[in-house]
This record gives C-alpha cells, sequence and structure tokens, in this order.
C-alpha cells in the first residue's frame, strides 16, 4: 500500500494545535517516511505562535500599503512577532528594502518588547554578512517597524545544492558564517535561531555571500526589558538548537547554544543529516544510514560520491562537527571565532584544535594536499623498514642478539616518525613558487643538519633514508652525499654494524653513479665488518657479495661477478633461515650474467 503523500506546509498545519515544545517530534512522526521533507517542515516550523501566512495562505493585497516613504510590495516572511515585507523607498534614496512591522495582533508589551529588542540588536551590528538596518519608526496604528538591507539570496543549503557546491565550498561558507556570529557575540547578542532558513546565500560576481538574518528572538546580554516568552513556547528551532535551550529560562541564553546550532547547520549542509538526541553517531555514520538514493542525490549535489563524502566527514572534521554538537556545553568551542578558524586550518591541511594532533593524522592531512611531496615520506618509511633499520627479529634470536634488534627496532621507529614530521612540517608550509620534490629533499637535509646536531647517530639514520629519497629521484650523486655524511657520524660514534650497512648502501650509489673504484672500495668495507661480527651475519655477508657483484658486472668483469654470486650462494647456505628475497636477486643477476656479454651501468641501480 502507498503512503499519501504529504507536504512540509501539510504536516505544519496538523501540528499547530499542539504546544510548541511537542511539534517537532509530532512531525517526526508524521514523517518518519520522507527526510527530504522532514527536514524541509522543520525548517518552516514556527517557533512560537502561529505558521507563518506563507505556510497557512496568503490572501491577495487588493491596494497598496505606503507607510512613509516605503511601498510595500508583498510578504518576504513572517514569523512569531512581525510580518517582513519587500518594500520599495522613494526619498532620499531610491532602493528596494525589507520592512519588517510588528503584527497587528501582537500588540501586547511583551511582543512589543521583542520587536524594540529586536531593533536594537540589528542597529548594533556591522559586519559584511550580517544585515544592516536603515532606519526605524511607528505606523499610524502604533505599530514599530524598522527598514534594513534587502539579503538577497536562498537558504544556505538550497543555494550549495542549486550551485553544487562541493564539502570544500560549503565549509568555506560556514566559516564566514561562523564570523558573523561571532560579530554578533562580541556585541552580547546571542541568535538563538541559527538555521539554514536563517542563512541566506546569493552569488556576487561569481562570489558567493552569505548573510545571516533573522535576529527576531535575539537576547542580547544588556537588554534591560528582558521580555517574556509566552509559557510554554520555545524560543528557537527545536532540530537545530542546543538541548539545555529547550527547557530554558528567559535570560539564561550563552554563546555555546549558538555554537550547537552551527553545529547542525554545518551537519545539515554537509551531509543532509540532522543532530538527534538519540544518536551519538559519527557525522559519516549518520550518512551512511540514509536510504541510497538520498546518499546519491546528496553525492549530485555535492559534485561528488557518496564514498568520498564518508571518507572526508571522518577524522578532524568530525571531530569539529561532534566538538560542536557536545551535549555539554563546556566541551562545545568557546568561541564562534575559533570553530571558523578550526575550519580553515581544515581546509588548509593544518592540524585542527578539536582534536589532539598526530605525526600520523598530520601524514595524512599531506598527503591529501602534496600528493607528490609525501610519496617522499612514505619512500623513507619503506627504505627504513625494509633496509638495515628493520629489526630481523628472528634471524637476531638465531644470532642470540635480540636486545640488539629491539634497540635497532625502537631507533628505526624514532627516525621513521622524526622524517615524516621533517617532511610534513616542509611540504605544509604556504609559499608564493611551486616546489620540486628536489627543493623539498634539500630543505629537508638542511633542518636534518641543524636540529640533530645533538644526536650524531639519529641523524646518521635520517641521512641515510635521506639517501634512499635522492635514489628515488634519480639523483644518485646526492644520495652518495647524504650516505658519505651518514658514515662520518658513525665512524666517530662506534657503530660497526650501522657503519657497515651503510656502506653498502653508498657502494650501490656510487655504482649507480658510475664511480665503480669507491664503490667496490665500500662494499669491501662493509663486507669486512660484517665478517667481524661473531657470529657474522650471514644475510649480511650475502648482500655484501651481491654488491661487489654487480659492481663488477657494471664494470664487465663477467668472471669476477660470478665468483662474487657463489660467495654470496655459499653464505646464504649457511643461514639459520633461508631468505628467498636474497635469493631471488643473485639468480636474477646469474641469469643477466648468463645472456649477455657485459652489464653496463645504464642496466643498473642503486636499488635494484
Amino acid at each position: 500500500m502507498t503512503l499519501p503523500v504529504i507536504t512540509a506546509e501539510e504536516a505544519i498545519r496538523k501540528v499547530l494545535s499542539l504546544p510548541a515544545s511537542r511539534r517537532a517530534a509530532a512531525l517526526r512522526e508524521l514523517l518518519h517516511g520522507n527526510r527530504a521533507t522532514l527536514n524541509k517542515a522543520l525548517e518552516l516550523l514556527p517557533t512560537a505562535g502561529n505558521a507563518p501566512q506563507s505556510v497557512l495562505g496568503q490572501t491577495e493585497i487588493k491596494s497598496e500599503i505606503c507607510i512613509g516613504p516605503y511601498h510595500l510590495r508583498s510578504v518576504l516572511g513572517e514569523g512569531g512577532f512581525g510580518i517582513v515585507w519587500l518594500a520599495e523607498q522613494d526619498e532620499p534614496l531610491r532602493r528596494s528594502v525589507a520592512f519588517k512591522i510588528l503584527r497587528p495582533d501582537r500588540l501586547d508589551a511583551s511582543s512589543r518588547a521583542r520587536f524594540e529588542s529586536e531593533r536594537h540588536v540589528v542597529a548594533l551590528l556591522d559586519h559584511p554578512s550580517l544585515i544592516k538596518i536603515f532606519e526605524a519608526g511607528e505606523s499610524a496604528d502604533g505599530r514599530p517597524w524598522f527598514a534594513m538591507e534587502l539579503a538577497a539570496g536562498s537558504p544556505i543549503t538550497q543555494a550549495c545544492d542549486v550551485a553544487g557546491h562541493s564539502l570544500g565550498q560549503r565549509m568555506d561558507l560556514m566559516a564566514q558564517v561562523c564570523r558573523a556570529v561571532h560579530h554578533a557575540h562580541q556585541r552580547g547578542v546571542i541568535h538563538r535561531d541559527l538555521k539554514p532558513s536563517n542563512i541566506l546565500v546569493s552569488l556576487d560576481a561569481d562570489e558567493a555571500v552569505v548573510k545571516v538574518i533573522d535576529f527576531g528572538v535575539a537576547r542580547a546580554a544588556f537588554d534591560p526589558t528582558n521580555p517574556d516568552e509566552r509559557a510554554g513556547a520555545l524560543v528557537g528551532t527545536p532540530t537545530f538548537m542546543a538541548p539545555e535551550a529547550r527547557n530554558l529560562r528567559t535570560g539564561e541564553a550563552n554563546s555555546r547554544m549558538d555554537i550547537y546550532s552551527l553545529g547542525a547547520v554545518m551537519l545539515r549542509l554537509l551531509t543532509d543529516c540532522l543532530p538527534d538526541d538519540d544518536d551519538t553517531r559519527a557525522a559519516h555514520e549518520l550518512f551512511k544510514k540514509l536510504p541510497d538514493a538520498e546518499k546519491k542525490l546528496a553525492a549530485q549535489n555535492r559534485s561528488t560520491t557518496p564514498s568520498h563524502i564518508i571518507s572526508e566527514l571522518r577524522g578532524d572534521l568530525n571531530a569539529i562537527i561532534s566538538r560542536c554538537l557536545c551535549r555539554d556545553p563546556r566541551r562545545r568551542y568557546d568561541s564562534a571565532l575559533t570553530l571558523a578558524q578550526d575550519l580553515e586550518r581544515f581546509r588548509r591541511g593544518e592540524s585542527v584544535h578539536a582534536r589532539p594532533d598526530t605525526p600520523p593524522r598530520r601524514l595524512k592531512r599531506a598527503m591529501s594536499h602534496h600528493p607528490l611531496a609525501v610519496s617522499l615520506a612514505l619512500i623513507a618509511i619503506l627504505a627504513l623498514t625494509a633496509s638495515f633499520f628493520n629489526a630481523r627479529s628472528q634471524r637476531a634470536l638465531a644470532l642470540a642478539a635480540k636486545d640488539r634488534a629491539e634497540i635497532a627496532s625502537q631507533g628505526a621507529n624514532d627516525a621513521t616518525i622524526l622524517i615524516t614530521e621533517l617532511l610534513t612540517e616542509i611540504i605544509s608550509k604556504p609559499t608564493e613558487a611551486p616546489r620540486t620534490s628536489a627543493d623539498i629533499l634539500a630543505e629537508a637535509s638542511r633542518l636534518a643538519g641543524l636540529r640533530l646536531n645533538y644526536d650524531p647517530i639519529m641523524e646518521a639514520r635520517v641521512r641515510a633514508s635521506m639517501g634512499h629519497l635522492w635514489i628515488s629521484q634519480n639523483r644518485n650523486d646526492l644520495a652518495a652525499q647524504e650516505f658519505s655524511r651518514a658514515i662520518e657520524l658513525l665512524q666517530s660514534n662506534d657503530q660497526t654494524r650501522l657503519l657497515a650497512e651503510t656502506e653498502l648502501l653508498l657502494a650501490g650509489s656510487l655504482r649507480a653513479d658510475g664511480s665503480f673504484n669507491e664503490a667496490r672500495r665500500n662494499a669491501d668495507k662493509a663486507r669486512r665488518e660484517f665478517l667481524s661480527e661473531s657470529p657474522a651475519d650471514t644475510d649480511d655477508l650475502a648482500r655484501a657479495y651481491l654488491e661487489l657483484a654487480r659492481i663488477s658486472a657494471a664494470e664487465g668483469k663477467n668472471s669476477d661477478a660470478v665468483l662474487f654470486l657463489k660467495q654470496a650462494e655459499t653464505a646464504l647456505e649457511d643461514a639459520p633461515a633461508f631468505n628467498e628475497k636474497l635469493s631471488k636477486k643473485i639468480n636474477s643477476l646469474f641469469r643477466t650474467l648468463s645472456t649477455s656479454q657485459s652489464v653496463t651501468p645504464a642496466n643498473t641501480s642503486a636499488n635494484q
């Protein structure tokens, strides 16, 4: 059986007879099967009194209404206290304005005081994203009014959907909104009804312009009149209200209630979802719960895919939203400006204050903003873990050197974190001109020398990793410089094993750069230092013999290369555990030598 279709306006009519505090819950029950209509109805739901004429149906205006120099043309909107008209001003300027006047059925002292308070509040505000007041007065029948800037545009959610704004563009708009709200807060003004329909967006010369409107229920901290709301009526829109505001006594409003509302608006703007007191799921989890058709439509409106929205909503962005929507006001942002700054940091790929920062999070952010440069950091990590900084625990145990393996492993971890932080710091800094990978590596090498002069062993590890990075950029000459500096540091600090490992790496870069005599000298030094260990590490010996074979092959000395390969095979045969990867490298070079008279330098590389 097909459920009857009901519009947002019809749903509002059905719940108006209920107390204002129960209307939102009744709407959710009535429209639980149609989220889009529910969202619209919740935005239109009056915070007190009757529904706007736009919902209940306007009566046609039979004759022109004039108040002072203003000609009232059509009703733009209507709330619990006033009616907003589109009006034309004749003098002293000809312009269109928004003209707000107290409703004729709300002439009681409390309503009048509330309207006067709004006039006072709006007159205090002076911000590009807030409405400016032009003039105020009183009509012939005693109703106060004020003329203000006419805000063009549509509710922020609708405007962004029509324009197909991305998640990033929507966050930029929210940062503007937050800064405008902060301006109001600095003047002691709490909006109390922040929702999409009170945040208008228009395009001015292809630039989105934000206007926060409707301070009709705003609370000024300094307001001596302190008008009471009608008993049982909520002040604000329930869906976007902070939990503590729903049972609030008059005069107790504070800026953190607006922070909650900003978070609710942001959640809606980014995901088409609304916060729910009974659902504390993360933003991406709320989005996942949407029906597939709604997720697909939301993604289309944001010019992306559902999977990208889910991915973007994780991590820092979810932390920002969650902090706004904390049920405990003390855990929310302390100001709308702090929220704006966190959004701007997120957009720049910097750490946000919504949650503690860590090196992996910095690396992840940097990857999304500098994918080419961050690949260098990943190469460094792989080099550290896959080469001589990797603790081969099984073999170390077989050599009765468990303690040594653990120390090496810790050193590798420390070096990995340091070089990741170093590269991430460099690529995150804004520059006027684009930087190449070589620029980034040269800066990293310079900073490593400045910051690690107190720890020569760590500097040696980092410089060895930098050597791997230069090799990945086909700059074996610069790689050799890094390895040579690491060797200098290790020689003066009694680090025989690390010294041998680094000498073997230097031999590979020198071979690739065509410096065969120096390459052979370093490879042979590494071989002798590996032999001096007791007991000798047979895998390390095999790698030294393999490098000597590669150098001989590069020089065209195939017979010498074969002899070195046989020695490498013999070393592997004595190993406590078979090293399949190293065995494959040896066999590969055997096959190359058997099918070629010589192997030229062009056929070899330092990290082959």
